[in-house]
C-alpha cells in the first residue's frame, strides 16, 4: 500500500481510494478536500474466467509453465500476488488481504488478490468465498459480462457446485436480466443451504415478477420466520405488500390472510399489511379491530389508496331507532 498519508497538493490527511474506469479500471488515491489525484495503480485486470492451470495474473493459457500473454512463470505469478498481499495487508493471507483491499476502495487490487485466493487458499471454504468476492468485484469495476462468464464457468467446472457458487451465478443472472435463470440458480443455492435468507428474499422478488405468486409468498414468509437482517426483511416486506395487493385484486383473501399472519410482528412495520389486516377484519364484521389496525396504518403512512376501500367496509354507526 502507498505509505502516503497527506495530500501532496493541499496537505490534507483526508485521502481515500476508489476504482475508476478509464480505458481500463484504475485504483486511484484522491484527496477528499481538494480532489487532487495522489496516486494511480493500473494493475492488469484478470477478466477471463478462472480455469485450472490458467495464469492468475491475466487469465490466459500457459505453455510449459509460462503465460503466453503476460509472460509470467508459475513462480512469478505467485510472487506477484504475494507482493500485492504485502502491499495491502502483510499480516493477512490472500483472502483477508482481498477483503481489506475491497474495504479500502481498491477494488482492482482486491480483484487480483481474490483471484489468487480462489486458487491458492488452503481450504475449499476460503476458495469459495474468494471466488464469490472475485465475481462481485468484476461486476463492481464495470465488467458485468466477465462476472457472469466467471460465475458460469465456476458452476460448470465443479462436480458439485456449492451454495455460494449457485448464489453468485444467480446474482449475476439477475443483474443481467435473466430472471428465470436467476430464480433457478437461487433455488439450487437454497437446496444446498436453506438458511440463506438473503438469497430467499431475492428469489421471492424474481418469482413474483415471473407470476409465481404462491412460491414468492412462501419465500417471503420464510424470511419473516427466520433470523434475517434489516435489508433482507425490507426486501421480504416489499414482496409481501405487493403480493397482498395482487391477491386482493384476484379475490384471494385467503392468501392475503396467510401472508399477514406469517409476517407476525413485522406486519406492524407496514402500513400496507396493517391496512389489509383492517380490511380483512372489516369483512368479518369486526369493526373494532378494523378501526384499530387502520389507525396504526395511518400513523405509518397517512395516504394509501387502500384506506378508502377499508373505510367503505367498516359499518357506519347506526343512529336511527329503526333496526332492520
Amino acid at each position: 500500500m502507498s505509505d502516503q498519508s497527506v495530500c501532496t497538493k493541499c496537505g490534507s490527511p483526508n485521502l481515500s481510494w476508489s476504482t475508476l474506469r478509464k480505458v481500463v479500471p484504475v485504483d486511484v488515491l484522491r484527496c477528499k478536500e481538494c480532489g487532487a489525484v495522489n496516486a494511480e495503480e493500473d494493475w492488469l485486470a484478470p477478466l477471463l474466467p478462472l480455469h485450472e492451470g490458467r495464469c492468475i495474473n491475466c487469465g490466459d493459457r500457459k505453455s510449459a509453465g509460462t503465460c503466453r500473454n503476460c509472460g509470467l512463470t508459475d513462480a512469478e505469478d505467485k510472487q506477484v500476488h504475494d507482493e500485492l498481499r504485502e502491499m495491502v495487508a502483510p499480516i493477512h493471507d490472500l483472502i483477508n488481504a482481498a477483503r481489506a483491499a475491497t474495504k479500502q476502495g481498491r477494488w482492482l487490487i482486491g480483484l487480483k488478490l481474490a483471484s489468487a485466493a480462489s486458487v491458492w487458499s488452503a481450504t475449499e471454504r476460503h476458495q469459495d468465498k474468494a471466488r464469490a468476492l472475485r465475481v462481485w468485484l468484476l461486476s463492481a469495476i464495470g465488467e458485468p459480462e466477465a462476472a457472469l462468464d466467471d460465475a458460469k464457468v465456476w458452476v460448470e467446472n465443479e462436480k458439485d457446485p456449492s451454495a455460494v457458487a449457485w448464489a453468485s451465478l444467480g446474482q449475476q443472472q439477475q443483474h443481467a436480466g435473466y430472471s428465470g435463470s436467476a430464480a433457478e440458480s437461487y433455488g439450487k443455492a437454497l437446496g444446498k443451504d436453506p438458511e440463506q435468507v438473503t438469497i430467499r428474499a431475492r428469489r421471492a422478488i424474481l418469482l413474483m415478477e415471473l407470476g409465481r405468486e404462491g412460491q414468492a409468498a412462501e419465500d417471503a414468509s420464510v424470511v419473516f420466520e427466520s433470523q434475517a437482517d434489516e435489508r433482507t426483511l425490507e426486501i421480504a416486506m416489499e414482496v409481501a405488500e405487493k403480493l397482498c395487493d395482487k391477491f386482493e385484486a384476484a379475490f384471494r383473501d385467503d392468501e392475503v390472510q396467510r401472508i399477514v399472519s406469517r409476517a407476525g410482528v413485522y406486519a406492524e412495520r407496514s402500513a400496507t399489511l396493517l391496512a389489509h389486516k383492517a380490511r380483512l377484519a372489516a369483512m368479518e364484521g369486526d369493526d373494532v379491530t378494523a378501526k384499530r389496525e387502520l389507525k396504526k396504518a395511518k400513523r405509518i403512512d397517512p395516504n394509501l389508496p387502500l384506506y378508502e376501500r377499508v373505510e367503505r367496509l367498516i359499518r357506519p354507526q347506526r343512529t336511527s331507532w329503526w333496526r332492520w
